[in-house]
């Protein structure tokens, strides 16, 4: 109970406040600041009457203004400068002020905004958490492992800049807590082993080739629906124990069996069944899409395994196959490591191949062909000799006649489209010992009766089968026929190595092969599987080993009950793939054999627990070690020196948890924990000591720069740089050597992404009737095209007129061949820079990630183009729009055009203001499609642009742009770049740093590079 004195200050207090409110009041009541003498009447009488609380039109309000042009406020005062000078408020039918009015209050706006931008320069340091993608690098490389262990976290809100970074929006709620504690405690424990407990390390091989296996299973498996199982015959699997400079544990498949259910087919078999073999944990198979259009998908080989590309499949259910792409090798397995890192190690080489050719192609016959005849009918499994008289490339067609007197007989190895009468069958060519096949497909009523006289509609089949190198000299080949023709010749004609055809094959020749391998589980109607880093480049004839690791834990992983009694649950998969590009021709991949490690320790205790338990003479002094133990790992979480004081408060939850258990490595881990949860691990802190700019201090410096150009911690040499104090004067250096490092890409990628807004193709739902082309697969290589132009241009500190016309493209065979530019393109997966000689391609207006992330999937949307122009490029962002904006729609249902419904949309009262700065920009992409391709019928794109400017086309908007624009696109890179870099929106003053920046920038091309340097070195980035 409160006694009456205290009663009585409270009654004291609440008067003083009141006291000092009323005598504020009072004094604004009395301003005699130029805001209160003049500029307030002035509002009161010609805007607030629209402006208001209650009446804010278009969404302003000029009611909440005050005299001290505080820097949240100049924005709005800038542009009410804005309207005053280009006289378009007040608007019609309202009071308008005479000239020497208006010209007088814009005077007072101007000196009142000077003088506040003079006084708004305090600085108070910054906090601002780590981005969910900053905090799992920094996890990884602070404990040295793979495991993608944020992949709980909730992503990060994105600022009204577009931004993820921005210190506002990176607060910390209780559930983020709890999930910052759990991952701490997973990743602790991934890290720290038993130093005495022997590893179990799995390791096994399997091997392919035909007949390898001279002990093959018996019994049939079984393996599930659109399996194709490789006879057991043709790959061995074998149990390995690898060479460890330590002690471990091999691991031993397991053998035997019991199981209730299983599959034949699409069948369900049950009834109890055992099983012993290591065929029966470990299978070879090839389930995935049917119908590979010209070649077998696979084929057993002597050495090993054929694979062509894998044509990837849409895999929408019911729409398309969900079995996975065609030429989908897979190793189906029971048991792999639960956690760890991993490691597969696949031998392969590119086959010395043949260009098969598709079943319209030309057959050739001159005076330098080379012809085989017969004069009866060879065995088709008989093995002859033919003399190529000359090396080169060799074109051999097969010519045939029938054979039956039965001429209205079905093919015997094949399959007949009862609708069409097209058959479908597989003839196999074998060359010196290497065997070719084709699919092929007819039109059986060419050599059936016809129906009137009996006599075959014609009794010849001629076919272009392949193009190969061949020496010269004797050839051994062997044919096998698919359908019951007679064999009448065979004819070999040299191509002109110059001519066509001999540069079609020598570009097929040359052409690498793409090993990838995908690790995941198995499901009922397909697989789930996702890529082992990156695709190789296998490009030798001669096998050479290719290295694939990851973490188990950042895979699918299929969960079932323990020893579950259905034969098909539970699997796992490795899937190696001859890696699918743009659809061109490529010569097929042998695969040799698979191997299998994991956990992969190079060293036992692995490299992650040594470095958290660091070697030391005082191992045995234990409080004098944890101390050891714990400063060292918090100088490295805390990126920079720790206090004596901070140790101390560490040291202190060591010491309890020893207490209570004396456990070392368990109180280690429990102090580590709470090290990983501290603000000094999860914020970015800039700490000032007063309210005048500061410099930032060394470390703050260090990691701000790295965690800006990296988005992870900084390097041994940035921290080394800092602690000696030499870092900002190395800072030319250091950021010269951040950016081409190769980690840069991991800035290029984040920023291009929400500078330019790629979310939106992420989850743009494509209609794949109409864009049958913008596949997923196509899709995943379109979306790494800005982030990989960026960085191109930012490394080579080109120009930035670059980003609206550039000649050349920064593209891979995929990404080419989506633009029509195949025929430049000879870089697999690589990006590389393509001069495309197409008027209007070039720079990131024309990119298809970002014009089919800006429509809705089926058509062109302008305002979303023009919204997206006008923010993301030129830094003049529209308004936000009103709630409930009524839709482009035909209402009367008479079919108009877009740009009809457009101008209908923007003749209405509460949308003429905001579209009148949104749509020229958008009806100039109106040349572009749903899916960011130039449409082939050229529609109207003229538009009068929104400072009046008038353009026919697209070509004459980017050079408007170019000519008239180029300072303003400078300044929104800079002011993108800036708030970025400092992770934070910027205020009015910086604003016009910038735009003044722009404006005087001494070199017009405005080389990227230097833009960034530029933020770099300014005060925004230096100073806190």
């Amino acid at each position: 109970m409160l006694s009456a004195s205290s009663i009585s200050r409270a009654l004291r207090l609440a008067i003083g406040l009141l006291s000092l409110s009323a005598s504020h009041l009072s004094a604004q009541q009395v301003d005699e600041s130029p805001y209160g003498q003049k500029i307030q009447p002035f509002l009161r009488e010609h805007c607030q009457r629209c402006h208001n609380e209650d009446k804010p039109e278009s969404g302003v309000r000029l009611d909440g203004l005050v005299a001290l042009f505080p820097d949240n406020q100049l924005f709005l005062w800038k542009e009410i400068l804005k309207q005053l000078v280009e006289e378009t408020m007040p608007p019609e039918g309202e009071l308008k002020p005479t000239g020497e009015q208006r010209a007088s209050i814009v005077q007072s706006i101007r000196e009142e905004m000077k003088s506040s931008q003079i006084r708004n320069n305090d600085k108070n340091g910054s906090v601002r958490r780590l981005t969910v993608s900053q905090y799992r690098r920094t996890i990884r490389d602070l404990l040295g492992i793979d495991d993608n262990v944020a992949q709980i976290l909730p992503p990060d809100g994105i600022s009204k800049d577009g931004f993820t970074n921005n210190g506002h929006l990176m607060g910390l709620t209780p559930l983020q807590m709890e999930y910052y504690f759990e991952i701490a405690d997973r990743a602790l424990d991934l890290c720290i082993v038993g130093e005495k407990t022997k590893p179990v390390v799995q390791n096994f091989k399997m091997e392919l080739g035909q007949n390898i296996n001279t002990n093959p299973l018996a019994e049939k498996l079984i393996l599930g629906a659109n399996n194709h199982l490789l006879h057991n015959k043709d790959f061995l699997v074998s149990d390995l124990t690898p060479d460890k400079p330590f002690a471990f544990e091999p691991f031993k498949m397991r053998t035997q069996y019991d199981f209730i259910e299983g599959y034949a087919g699409n069948d369900t078999v049950r009834g109890w069944r055992k099983y012993d073999s290591i065929y029966h944990s470990v299978f070879a198979c090839m389930r995935g899409t049917e119908g590979y259009p010209k070649g077998d998908a696979y084929q057993i080989y002597p050495k090993g395994l054929l694979l062509r590309p894998a044509i990837p499949s849409s895999e929408i259910w019911e729409q398309s196959s969900t079995y996975g792409p065609r030429a989908n090798f897979k190793i189906s397995l029971r048991e792999l490591p639960d956690r760890g890192n991993f490691r597969i190690k696949v031998k392969a080489a590119r086959f010395k191949d043949a260009l098969l050719l598709s079943d319209k192609a030309p057959t050739l016959e001159n005076t330098e062909s080379s012809t085989i005849s017969f004069n009866d009918s060879p065995d088709s499994n008989e093995e002859r000799e033919a003399e190529v008289p000359s090396d080169g490339i060799y074109q051999i067609d097969l010519h045939f006649k029938l054979q039956d007197a039965d001429k209205s007989k079905e093919p015997t190895n094949a399959t007949v489209d009862k609708r069409t009468s097209i058959a479908k069958e597989s003839w196999s060519l074998t060359i010196n010992g290497e065997p070719f096949i084709r699919q092929l497909q007819h039109d059986l009523t060419q050599v059936t009766p016809k129906a009137d006289t009996g006599e075959p509609s014609t009794n010849q089949l001629s076919l272009a089968f392949l193009r190969l190198r061949l020496p010269k000299g004797k050839l051994k080949w062997q044919i096998t026929l698919g359908q019951k023709f007679q064999l009448d010749r065979l004819v070999f004609t040299k191509l002109d190595e110059e001519g066509p055809d001999g540069k079609a094959f020598c570009s097929f020749e040359k052409r690498s092969a793409w090993l990838g391998v995908h690790l995941g589980l198995r499901r009922d109607c397909g697989s789930t599987l996702e890529q082992v880093s990156e695709p190789q480049k296998v490009s030798g004839y001669e096998f050479q080993e290719y290295v694939f690791e990851g973490a188990i834990a950042n895979f699918p992983s299929p969960y079932v009950e323990k020893d579950n009694v259905n034969y098909l649950a539970g699997i796992r998969e490795i899937g190696v793939r001859h890696e699918y590009t743009d659809g061109r021709d490529v010569p097929r991949l042998l695969i040799q054999s698979i191997e299998f490690e994991g956990p992969f320790y190079s060293e036992w205790p692995p490299r992650h627990h040594s470095n958290i338990f660091v070697e030391s003479p005082n191992r045995d002094n234990v409080p004098v070690y944890a101390s050891e133990i714990l400063r060292t790992f918090m100088t490295k979480a805390y990126r920079r020196p720790v206090a004596d004081v901070e140790l101390e408060d560490i040291t202190k939850v060591w010491k309890a948890s020893y207490g209570l258990n004396p456990d070392f490595q368990s109180s280690i881990k429990d102090a580590l924990s709470v090290v990983l949860t501290s603000p000094q691990f999860l914020f970015l802190v800039e700490k000032s000591q007063t309210k005048e700019p500061e410099d930032l201090a060394p470390f703050e410096l260090a990691s701000k720069l790295s965690y800006f150009l990296w988005n992870a911690p900084p390097d041994q040499r940035l921290l080394e740089l800092a602690q000696l104090g030499k870092l900002a004067a190395a800072l030319d250096t250091e950021f010269d050597r951040i950016m081409d490092d190769k980690k840069v890409f991991a800035f290029a990628n984040e920023f291009a992404t929400q500078w330019l807004g790629l979310d939106k193709f992420d989850t743009v739902d494509i209609d794949e009737r109409n864009f049958p082309r913008l596949s997923l697969h196509t899709r995943k290589e379109l979306r790494k095209e800005p982030a990989q132009f960026f960085q191109y241009l930012a490394q080579n500190n080109l120009p930035l007129r670059n980003i609206i016309q550039s000649n050349f493209m920064i593209a891979n065979d995929c990404v080419a061949a989506y633009y029509g530019l195949s025929d430049i393109a000879e870089s697999g997966f690589d990006f590389q820079r393509l001069e495309h000689n197409r008027e209007h391609l070039g720079g990131f207006l024309s990119q298809s990630s970002i014009l089919s992330g800006l429509s809705n999937g089926r058509e062109s949307n302008p305002i979303k183009r023009g919204a997206w122009f006008a923010k993301r490029i030129l830094a003049e962002p529209p308004e936000d729009p009103p709630p409930n904006v009524p839709e482009l729609s035909d209402e009367d249902g008479q079919k108009r055009t877009l740009r009809e419904r457009l101008e209908m949309h923007r003749c209405q009262k509460t949308c003429t203001k905001c579209h009148s700065g949104i749509d020229p920009w958008g009806i100039v992409f109106e040349g572009f499609d749903a899916a960011g391709i130039i449409k082939a019928k050229a529609i109207d794109t003229s538009t009068r642009l929104p400072d009046g400017a008038e353009v026919q086309n697209y070509s004459e908007f980017r050079e408007y742009l170019l000519q008239q624009r180029m300072e303003r696109i400078a300044f929104s890179f800079l002011k993108h770049i800036a708030t970025y870099a400092t992770g934070r929106s910027l205020s009015y003053n910086e604003i016009a740093f910038l735009e003044k920046a722009a404006a005087t920038w001494p070199d017009k091309n405005y080389p990227v590079r230097d833009l960034i340097r530029f933020v770099v070195r300014s005060d925004l980035f230096l100073k806190k």
